[in-house]
């Protein structure tokens, strides 16, 4: 009769170098332990478009600043002056032409400025808060918080407000504050696109 003996088998075992399942001890899986130590709270990367988009609007608002800076403290009087100079340059060379369309938007064009002129001191206070305004807002989108879009879309919609304001609505302050609220309207959509990165 065979008896079974359990103890003698595994004995047989150790001294064959064979070790007992029960002695074996798994290895660790690198996979397992590099997911217990990723911390779950840890903040979503920011998006390479979005990333681009405010680097770009750092850039701009700095030069809103600067802009503002520059336009307080120019010497209007100088500016006007060089401004109607070119005019009547150029409608010296138009000729008989200067009485029709091209002298018309001309009249506009030095109209306007005299305007800028006017209100140079208001309008450079106006573009400083909102560039800051603006390069708050973008700096809050840089963080991935929500709350900077709708600090940059205040500060792009009453950004064209303010000239209009200020310089009137003939069709030439139309046209350039239309060409400016191109490029805002485009990084606005931009940066909506990206809201659903944001908290």
């Amino acid at each position: 009769m065979v008896i079974n003996d359990p103890l003698g088998s595994t004995c047989a075992r150790e001294g064959a170098g064979i070790k007992s399942p029960a002695y074996i001890r798994s290895k660790p899986n690198p996979n397992t332990m590099a997911d217990m130590n990723t911390n779950p709270g840890a903040p979503a990367p920011r998006p390479t478009l979005l990333t681009v988009i405010c680097i770009i609007s750092f850039i701009m608002g700095a030069w809103g600043i600067i802009s503002g800076l520059m336009n307080m403290t120019k010497d209007q009087t100088a500016v006007v002056a060089e401004a109607q100079a070119k005019m009547e340059e150029a409608k010296a060379q138009l000729g008989d032409q200067a009485s029709g369309v091209a002298g018309q938007m001309m009249d506009s064009g030095l109209e306007l400025t005299n305007r800028a002129a006017e209100h140079a001191v208001p309008i450079g206070v106006a573009g400083i808060i909102l560039s800051l305004l603006s390069l708050f807002g973008v700096w809050r989108m840089w963080n991935l918080q929500k709350s900077g879009f709708w600090l940059y879309l205040l500060a792009s919609v009453i950004g064209l407000v303010v000239p209009l304001y200020f310089l009137g609505t003939s069709l030439l302050a139309i046209a350039s504050i239309g060409f400016v609220g191109f490029f805002s309207l485009v990084f606005i959509i931009l940066y909506a696109v990206n809201l659903k990165y944001m908290h």
